[in-house]
């Protein structure tokens, strides 16, 4: 191929791609960004909380991951626990994510509506990561706790990125 002929095909690659390709070429040890996705977060309702909160490693070198709850014991600690991933980082880095959490017996009534916890306010975990919020719920029913289907739901307000996210579970008390 002569001389003018690669330097049009070149040429005409180069207007082809995109200009972040053009960029990163440009930096052969550069990587290219991560998209971030949307905020989503999820509840773990668990009657095992020391894993989440002070994990330790078993026999075989891995973490004990805790289980949600599908039957609460009465008179042991539950928690209610918010992970969540993809929140926005402002200039500096940081998320600014809050969350209102609120607790619903059997019959629909309140047991706990909490505003505007803080669920991340501090440097953002990466994209894609599923990260342990900062506010969490504490459970521990007594005897004259209604038995039936009691449900914790979470709403997360992602302040830098405009988003919220919405989750939801339920498990039984007997």
């Amino acid at each position: 191929m002569n001389s003018p002929t690669r330097l049009y095909i070149i040429a005409l690659v180069a207007l082809l791609l995109p200009p972040t390709t053009l960029a990163q070429s440009k930096q052969p040890n550069a990587l290219p960004a991560v998209p971030r996705g949307k905020l989503d977060i999820r509840i773990l309702v668990t009657a095992e909380p020391e894993k989440v909160f002070h994990p330790t490693k078993g026999a075989n070198g891995k973490f004990a991951m805790a289980e949600a709850v599908a039957v609460a014991p009465r008179g042991k600690l539950i928690a209610a626990v918010v992970f969540f991933k993809d929140c926005k980082p402002d200039a500096a880095g940081n998320c600014n994510v809050d969350v209102d959490l609120q607790g619903l017996k059997p019959d629909g009534s309140t047991f706990e509506n909490r505003k505007a916890a803080p669920l991340w306010r501090v440097k953002a975990p990466p994209a894609g990561f599923t990260q342990l919020g900062s506010s969490y719920m504490k459970l521990q029913f007594d005897p004259s706790d209604p038995a039936g289907t009691w449900r914790v739901i979470a709403v997360a307000h992602d302040r830098n990125g405009g988003t919220d996210a919405r989750a939801e579970a339920s498990f039984e008390v007997r």
